[in-house]
């Protein structure tokens, strides 16, 4: 028999984070990540589920839907959802679900998406939280428990090459100083610009500034030439991995291969800090031959998974809502997830992606 008197939930950051140190989650779990969120109306809110074999933390962000009293929750940009410390097995989880969905249907909340976690593989028993979940792309991490030149020695030998070539190029990598995230927003948005990437790639200066002020555990590095910043590469930290979050390098240097001697020192970074796997991410589409996904796996041919985990908690209401957003926009991508927040422009090229 499962305990509920301590079903609970969370708001106080002081709280939440007392939670996530306690318990040693990973940097996508911090209230201060879910700060990053540019979301309108976006609450973020902890729920948790003690039990005498475990417990879920389940933190997400409550958004309400423009035009109505009715809400959806949402893991923020990134990676997360719940996380089953314990033992658990699936009947166990489906119980723990049908209490949570009575409050959703208390607090009117219509859809639910999940983005789960690589490196933790939530996704296994996250299986049994969420309606339906799929593979959106294969991802790359980097286990950083050997030794550096064994670390190393993995990389392709076109990878070693050209981290060889910077070096001779006088490249140079460095963790930036506060000032210079200005150079990297520029870089950045030139990049996006190349990929043409879609309008919510393009965070906006609050982002950068969360991230430059030090509220979560996060450094920027950067490649230099003839002391002028040419590429960076943000990267977040929690309290085992590391994760590459946002990169960019100036088009006219790329031949000087600066991005390759950045990921070099990136891994040696992360594991002087002690960090046991460095998550790269995926590519900028979902399929297995991508030119970026490619070029991480030159570094590491271990992959993850990242798996989207999605919930129509009403489906009339839901139904309703899809229906009010075609008739005032237009067609829809059936792909987007939930279809009522399909933006009116949709350009990106990960199909199956949500909001």
């Amino acid at each position: 028999m499962m305990s509920l008197s301590a079903e609970r939930l969370i708001h106080d950051p002081r709280e939440w984070n007392a939670l996530v140190a306690r318990y040693a989650l990973d940097c996508y779990y911090e209230y201060a990540y879910f700060e990053l969120a540019e979301e309108k109306a976006a609450v973020p809110e902890m729920y948790i589920y003690p039990t005498e074999f475990g417990i879920l933390i389940y933190p997400y962000l409550k958004r309400t839907i423009d035009g109505t009293n009715l809400q959806d929750i949402t893991t923020p940009y990134g990676y997360g959802g719940p996380v089953f410390i314990g033992v658990w097995s699936t009947d166990q989880v489906q119980e723990v679900r049908r209490h949570f969905l009575e409050y959703c249907h208390a607090e009117q909340i219509i859809t639910e998406t999940v983005r789960f976690h690589p490196v933790l593989k939530n996704d296994e028993l996250g299986q049994a939280w969420c309606d339906r979940t799929q593979v959106i792309q294969q991802t790359v991490t980097i286990q950083l428990t050997d030794p550096i030149d064994v670390i190393e020695k993995r990389f392709s030998s076109m990878t070693r090459r050209n981290i060889k070539k910077a070096r001779r190029e006088e490249v140079t990598v460095r963790v930036a100083r506060p000032e210079e995230y200005a150079s990297f927003i520029h870089l950045y948005r030139l990049t996006m610009d190349k990929r043409q990437a879609d309008a919510r790639y393009y965070f906006n200066e609050d982002y950068f500034q969360q991230l430059q002020d030090g509220r979560l555990p996060a450094e920027l590095l950067v490649a230099e030439r003839h002391e002028t910043i040419i590429a960076g590469c943000i990267v977040l930290y929690g309290q085992q991995f590391a994760h590459y979050h946002l990169g960019a390098s100036d088009p006219a240097e790329l031949a000087a291969r600066p991005n390759h001697l950045l990921f070099a020192e990136m891994i040696r970074r992360a594991k002087h800090l002690g960090k046991t796997a460095l998550h790269l991410g995926g590519g900028t589409t979902r399929e297995n031959t991508d030119s970026l996904l490619a070029y991480k796996r030159s570094f590491s041919d271990l992959q993850t998974v990242f798996s989207l985990g999605t919930s129509i908690l009403n489906p009339v209401v839901y139904e309703q809502l899809s229906n009010r957003h075609l008739k005032h926009h237009g067609s829809s991508s059936q792909d987007w997830f939930p279809l009522y927040r399909t933006p009116v422009r949709q350009l990106s090229r990960i199909r199956g992606e949500s909001s």
